[in-house]
């Protein structure tokens, strides 16, 4: 892309190019914004000395953009497999790189477009049946899940580095002395100081999970702040339900929160909370209608129940490679249900 926009580009290159924005629509959107963007950054005929100096971080960006193109294979350092390394196309592949170099491309630009002005909360989004990926400027690599929007600041310029999260999102925290990382998902914050950890925060689910893997973290409530923070050490989970319990329940402070301890005989890459990261989707005694939730995320589509004593059947499995049609299949095997599919939306209804 970047050689794209500066005329640098072989006729191979961009027929390749061209190939894969045929084939994301989204990435062809965003990368049309780019072009204008681009356009306008650069039509001066002066350039200021702080403009020089973005241009060089600008070549640093690319090129270790260029960097993760090249060593997908070995983007974690902790053996982690994210989502694009398990049997993907080569064209996703190659989507998933465009996508980090457009990232990059997209900070620089953003930089040297507001020089001497104050820089606005960015976002990044994943949007429905699919993952992204983000490197922030800190160095903190952030994964999201389909469905999810990360808000931030360009620069951290703050003494936090602060984040807003909706949605599902795993984070890998670049430690800064003096500079704590802090996440905003509903109303918890997490508080970090360079560590690897998974929050789920979408706002139609019953809870938000925080999960921690490696590090410590500290989750407090926004909305209530006498409440007393809660500590996570590796392999732990914190379940907190988003709907506020009765008066009486308060009265037992188990019902506030939960909290879980993975089990650690399994791989990271085998746990139900981070098994998106790895392309696949995980389910353990979900009702129908959470399920749900999580399949119309998983698979971009609507699914919509015809009466209510479909919702309460409950189902344990996992997919990976199939399609919305074939997982529906699957499900109506251990379900009493009828399913019907119209484009991007499908119909239950129980047999009854």
């Amino acid at each position: 892309m970047a050689r794209s926009l500066s005329g640098e580009i072989s006729d191979d290159e961009q027929k390749e190019l061209n190939a894969l924005l045929k084939f994301d629509q989204h990435l062809s959107y965003r990368y049309s914004l780019l072009k204008k963007l681009w356009k306008k950054s650069f039509k001066q005929d002066e350039v200021l000395e702080d403009e020089i100096n973005e241009k060089t971080q600008f070549k640093k960006i690319i090129r270790k953009a260029e960097i993760e193109r090249q060593n997908i294979d070995q983007i974690s350092q902790r053996n982690l497999q994210p989502f694009f390394q398990r049997k993907f196309s080569k064209r996703l592949m190659f989507t998933y790189a465009a996508s980090v170099v457009l990232a990059a491309l997209l900070f620089y630009i953003g930089k040297s477009y507001q020089l001497g002005q104050k820089t606005e909360e960015q976002v990044i989004s994943a949007q429905y049946g699919s993952r992204s990926k983000v490197l922030l400027s800190d160095g903190t690599t952030v994964w999201l899940n389909g469905g999810s929007k990360l808000y931030y600041d360009y620069e951290f310029s703050g003494t936090r580095r602060e984040v807003r999260l909706e949605g599902e999102a795993f984070f890998d925290v670049v430690k800064q002395k003096g500079r704590p990382f802090i996440v905003h998902a509903g109303k918890i914050d997490i508080i970090v100081h360079g560590t690897v950890f998974n929050v789920k925060y979408y706002q139609g689910d019953r809870n938000i999970e925080a999960t921690l893997l490696h590090g410590q973290i500290e989750v407090t409530d926004n909305t209530e702040r006498a409440k007393k923070s809660v500590f996570l050490v590796p392999n732990q989970k914190l379940i907190i339900p988003q709907k506020e319990p009765s008066k009486i329940e308060k009265s037992t402070p188990e019902n506030i929160y939960e909290l879980v301890n993975l089990d650690t005989k399994l791989d990271e890459a085998e746990r139900i909370e981070t098994a998106w990261i790895y392309n696949r989707v995980e389910f353990r005694g979900e009702t129908f209608e959470e399920l749900a939730r999580k399949l119309e995320r998983w698979y971009n589509v609507k699914i919509n129940f015809e009466d209510e004593k479909v919702k309460g059947l409950t189902f344990n499995g996992s997919f990976e490679k199939e399609t919305a049609e074939q997982a529906f299949n699957a499900l109506q095997k251990v379900g009493a249900f009828h399913f019907n599919i119209q484009g991007r939306e499908i119909f239950v209804r129980s047999l009854e």
